[in-house]
This record gives structure tokens, C-alpha cells and sequence, in this order.
């Protein structure tokens, strides 16, 4: 499975591409949210087929981008559920239910999290 993976953590980067490759996935790191969307929105053939089958994504993150602001600009473009996103933060417990409330189609997981909780729901994503 190819993964889009936004986040800004070094550490956090490093733990979660070395144990998705691992489990047979394909990384590519984006610390910054408009990183992400310009790869995915002027890739070659975004019309046609998207770069990622899934996105995970942090919720704080530098620069002017929230995760959350990455994710409402990827679904004002991309049917609901052509791309799946699993949401990562280690936001306060307010903020996250919050989240899940206004984005309740989408899978958060709060951090720090066991790596075989976020292998068990990819693969629970991938299979449907």
C-alpha cells in the first residue's frame, strides 16, 4: 500500500516509516500540509488515479496548515472515501473528541499509540 504520511515529528517520522516499510508499505514523509496536497493535487494523473491509498495525519503540524485543514482541502477535491485518512495527534483530549466529532468517517488514533493498532486498522481499511 502506498501511504502519504504528514507529520512533523523527526522521531515520530523515523518509527512510523521504518515499521510501515517493514509491514510491506511504501512511504513518502510530508512534514508541511500544503506539501502533501501540491504532490497529490499536481501529480501526474490526479484526475485519473490518486498517488496514495491512504493518508495518515497529524493534526498539529508547523506553518499555517492544520492536519485538519489538509484534510478539508483533500475532501473538497476528493470524493468521500477514494482516499482514506487515518488521523495521528497527541492534541489534548478535548481537542481530539472535537475532531472526531466534525470528522467522524475518519479513524484517530491518539498518541502515543501501539504500531500493531495502526497496522490492524490499515489493514482493516484496506480490506473494507
Amino acid at each position: 500500500m502506498k501511504i502519504g504520511l504528514l507529520e512533523d515529528n523527526p522521531a515520530i517520522v523515523d518509527y512510523l516509516s521504518i515499521a510501515l516499510e517493514m509491514a510491506g508499505h511504501q512511504v513518502s514523509v510530508f512534514t508541511y500540509g500544503s506539501s502533501l496536497l501540491e504532490t497529490i493535487f499536481t501529480g501526474p494523473g490526479t484526475q485519473y488515479s490518486l498517488p496514495y491509498d491512504l493518508v495518515i495525519v497529524d493534526i498539529l503540524l508547523p506553518g499555517n496548515m492544520s492536519g485538519v485543514h489538509a484534510i478539508d482541502s483533500l475532501e473538497q477535491v476528493i470524493a468521500p472515501g477514494k482516499l482514506p485518512m487515518i488521523i495521528i495527534s497527541a492534541a489534548a483530549k478535548e481537542e481530539l473528541e472535537q475532531i472526531a466529532e466534525r470528522l467522524p468517517h475518519i479513524p484517530l488514533l491518539r498518541k502515543p499509540f501501539k504500531m500493531s493498532t495502526l497496522l490492524q486498522l490499515i489493514e482493516k481499511m484496506k480490506t473494507g
